[in-house]
């Protein structure tokens, strides 16, 4: 993704139409907004009629989110890719795109600054997970690249994993926290939805259901 930018990218705006064309309005009725990184192209994100959220990518980068607030606890939901990215590194600036991610952020309990600058204008200053289909291999966890003290990925998806087919996730977000910050987790307070092909370039087509806790 972007050298020099949060964890998640900057809250940098981008021109209404830009919006519009990006963002399916009955996703803004239910609740989510669409955050753009400046100077990239702009991810889709539209919505079914069975709930279902469609992201398409190519050679750009988006992020849905919502408040989601909450203890942490049992997250599940289901996600598909129609066309994966390229191949690429999770770790490595500029080069950690990915097919699909759900982010989870929490509430601030010290002085973090993972999204500080990053995807509200609510002062949202927590820890973040991000759980990543593409980036490298199933089951590998590493500190976000953008915010190694206060950020970290998990891939539950690699390149093995079959196009055109749903895929069950629950992921337990308490114990993920504790793994990868040593301590209790805070209260979740959003969810984000994002892919990213804005490096590496190509097309990435994924669909998400809606995450619920357990």
């Amino acid at each position: 993704m972007i050298p020099r930018r949060a964890a998640l990218g900057l809250a940098f705006a981008v021109p209404p139409a830009a919006h519009t064309q990006a963002l399916d309005p009955r996703l803004t009725e239910a609740g989510w907004r669409l955050q753009p990184v400046r100077g990239r192209a702009v991810a889709r994100f539209m919505l079914d009629e069975a709930g279902v959220v469609t992201i398409t990518a190519r050679d750009s980068v988006g992020f849905l989110i919502r408040p989601f607030p909450g203890p942490a606890g049992r997250l599940a939901w289901h996600w598909r890719l129609e066309s994966a990215a390229p191949p690429s590194d999770a770790g490595a600036r500029g080069a950690d795109d990915r097919s699909a991610a759900l982010h989870v952020l929490f509430a601030a309990s010290g002085p973090f600054a993972f999204m500080q600058r990053g995807l509200t204008p609510e002062g949202m200053a927590g820890r973040g997970l991000t759980y990543c289909w593409g980036g490298g291999p199933r089951g590998r966890r590493l500190p976000n690249p953008y915010a190694p003290s206060d950020g970290a990925i998990i891939i539950l998806r690699g390149a093995e994993a079959p196009l055109a087919s749903w895929q069950e996730e629950v992921v337990d977000v308490a114990s993920d926290y504790s793994l990868a910050f040593g301590e209790a987790a805070p209260a979740v307070t959003h969810l984000a939805l994002s892919a990213d092909t804005d490096d590496r370039g190509g097309l990435a087509v994924a669909r998400i259901t809606p995450p619920r806790w357990l």
